[in-house]
């Protein structure tokens, strides 16, 4: 036998919590094992749930998540547990947009009875027709039972269990009104010390003692099968589901990954979801550090700097300066950071106190935030990129001082509209206000890996000057003669082969990449040219038809040309374009680039334009009036050794644009002309 229900309310503040945590901790000590879920965004009453029940409080949200995943995650964390309890939100059928998002709504997806707590202070035999409202309204909906809460005396409570058998729902019983289990402030309820501990144990008492728990578990109880309710039986089917899933995005779900993950994790920073960080322990290998007492970070591929409340710690922060030192060095070196509000906050120049006191932070980005004159964003958040859309939620007091930056995602409310709410980057670093859900593996930006030679890295750094003055991309592989490797002269294999008889290196001096038999597949010559015959999807949006009609083409300047060296690099590992090499001239940038196919081909020049265009904006400055713009139309040439394509590339450099070797640059002539050699000798 199991039994399973969800706690709502007719309204907000009528004691859903205390309720939770009282039930939770009282059949937690009489031995039941007990799962509890939350419904919604909120992460603080799921820090609560886990201390009461002695086990992870999970979110179930049917805004955020879809309704299979909702199914999934309720099946795996409840299967086991004797007494399953969701804590509702606001009142039974407030949701998003009408009920979506509501405890009702999620009662039905998960076949779930519900106990409504009612404040019944200043209430008599009124409750009955609310009674039946509620009982009414969805008759999907299966109310159980109602415990009535803040009713001091039963000659009070005679009156309410009357309109309970008028309306014909159970009543199970009243709770008086009792200061010593009240939850305090949102910030102070975080702090679950040995005086939290206290609390829950006194709400265990008072709500158990009070409550007709032994009639709770007779309404609530749940028919099974060998002990487990069909609902929650991990089958076959489901773990082929599961399985396929992940073989569909390239992943074994019985391997991780070989992503390293660091996760902020300590007072300032706790906001996390319990399957965000189930899914970021599938592709990777995760570690906890805390940016209050560590000096150091852990070794990482990706750093999650998780939401919370730093403006409580803002002295502890500002004075970890080795740990701000070690942040910015990830971000400057290419480390993938992602950051959610206070995880946000901790990444500006400076954090101001309520006092407007300034305490320094990491410094990535040029704006500061402040606790001053506070006031409330809160909603579910549609994130709009340019290549995928994610869902979250907003919840903060503070501010941005500052912020000249663009938004470089769209973001919505429930309801559709556009708002102010701004999704930062810089380098590889991804920040906002919101926090983004990703549980269901839906946000590929976590695990894109950048596709270069496992040896690159290293080579890339200490060349990428060099290559950058003559206009070529240092993502460029290249061979290696093996005299002049030392690792080679040595004895030493860098491939880890036994045998060596071809070695490849991620650079060498000549600029050329080993060219396989898949070269006819794989390769394209991109160009992209600056003219106001055709611009990005981004621009059309910021500007007239007549404004685009009248674009200047632009030439760009040497300075020019090194920022959208720049940006070009950036967008590279933004969307983990496999380039060869690439070249910038006054009026043209050409790409020598490998993909699967066209359709990955055109999302990714697709992510190119709108990036590039959009920055390079942003960099100048420019008004969306201003009548310049990085404006781009582009072709594209598949090089293939059946078709002549090789050779047809080749003479276009050669006979059109390119007479001059340098405005082409050395690496991607050399390149060229190894393709046509190579055509030549097949």
């Amino acid at each position: 036998m199991s039994n399973a229900f969800l706690i709502a309310a007719p309204w907000s503040n009528s004691g859903k919590t205390t309720v939770t945590l009282g039930l939770a901790r009282y059949f937690s000590n009489k031995n039941y094992k007990v799962q509890t879920f939350k419904c919604g965004p909120d992460y603080i009453d799921t820090i609560h749930h886990s201390r009461a029940a002695k086990s992870p409080s999970i979110n179930l949200d049917s805004v955020l998540m879809s309704d299979a995943h909702i199914q999934d995650v309720f099946r795996k964390y409840s299967s086991a547990s004797d007494i399953t309890i969701v804590e509702g939100v606001m009142g039974l059928f407030d949701g998003a947009v009408k009920d979506q998002g509501s405890s009702a709504e999620l009662a039905k997806k998960l076949d779930i009875p519900v106990i409504l707590v009612v404040n019944a202070k200043a209430m008599a035999y009124t409750i009955a027709p609310i009674l039946h409202g509620l009982r009414t309204f969805d008759p999907e909906v299966k109310i159980a039972g109602v415990l009535f809460n803040f009713v001091k005396t039963e000659s009070h409570y005679a009156f309410l269990k009357e309109a309970c058998e008028t309306v014909g729902i159970p009543s199970l019983g009243y709770i008086p009104p009792n200061e010593d289990i009240k939850i305090p402030s949102r910030h102070l309820g975080l702090h679950i010390e040995d005086k939290f501990e206290e609390l829950i144990e006194k709400a265990a008492e008072h709500v158990g003692g009070h409550a007709k728990t032994e009639k709770l578990l007779e309404l609530t109880q749940r028919n099974t099968s060998n002990g487990i309710h069909p609902i929650y039986q991990i089958t076959e089917s489901f773990i082929k589901k599961e399985s396929d899933k992940y073989l569909a995005k390239g992943m074994n779900p019985l391997e991780k990954r070989s992503l390293k993950i660091a996760i902020a994790k300590d007072e300032a920073f706790t906001f996390t979801y319990v399957e965000n960080l189930a899914y970021l322990k599938q592709i990777g290998e995760v570690v906890f550090f805390s940016p209050i007492h560590d000096t150091k970070l852990p070794e990482a591929d990706i750093i999650y700097l998780a939401g919370g409340y730093p403006e409580l710690y803002l002295e502890q922060l500002s004075k970890n300066v080795e740990m701000k030192k070690a942040i910015k060095k990830a971000v400057d070196t290419g480390v993938k950071i992602l950051a959610e509000c206070g995880g946000m906050m901790y990444l500006g120049n400076q954090i101001i106190n309520n006092e407007g006191k300034p305490f320094d932070m990491v410094g990535v980005f040029d704006f500061s935030t402040t606790m001053e004159q506070k006031k409330l964003h809160l909603g579910y958040r549609k994130v709009v990129f340019e290549d995928e859309t994610l869902l979250g939620h907003e919840f903060h007091y503070s501010s941005i001082l500052e912020d000249h930056y663009a938004s470089i995602a769209e973001v919505y409310t429930a309801r559709d509209r556009e708002i102010e709410t701004k999704v930062y980057s810089y380098k590889n670093v991804l920040a906002s206000y919101i926090h983004l859900y990703w549980g269901e593996g839906n946000f590929s930006w976590l695990s894109r890996t950048k596709r270069i030679h496992p040896l690159a890295k290293e080579a890339e750094d200490k060349t990428d000057d060099v290559h950058l003055t003559n206009g070529t991309y240092p993502i460029a592989k290249k061979t290696i003669d093996r005299k002049d490797d030392e690792q080679l002269n040595n004895g030493m294999n860098p491939l880890g082969e036994e045998e060596i008889e071809k070695t490849v290196e991620p650079y060498t001096t000549n600029g050329i990449y080993p060219i396989e038999n898949s070269v006819e597949e794989e390769y394209y010559f991109v160009t992209f040219a600056t003219a106001k015959s055709r611009i990005s999807d981004r621009m059309v949006k910021f500007n007239t038809r007549s404004f685009i009609r009248n674009l200047e083409a632009l030439t760009f300047e040497q300075s020019d040309i090194e920022k959208m060296m720049e940006l070009f690099k950036e967008a590279f590992k933004r969307y983990e374009i496999d380039v060869v090499c690439f070249n910038i001239l006054p009026d043209h940038v050409h790409l020598l680039l490998k993909v699967e196919d066209e359709k990955e081909l055109i999302t990714q020049i697709k992510n190119l334009k709108g990036y590039t265009s959009f920055s390079y904006q942003r960099y100048k400055e420019w008004e969306k009036e201003a009548q310049k713009v990085w404006a781009q139309k582009f072709h594209r040439k598949r090089i293939s050794k059946v078709d002549n394509s090789i050779e047809k590339v080749t003479n276009y450099i050669k006979n059109n644009h390119y007479k001059h070797e340098a405005r082409w640059g050395e690496e991607m002539s050399t390149f060229i002309e190894s393709l046509h050699s190579q055509e030549e000798e097949k």
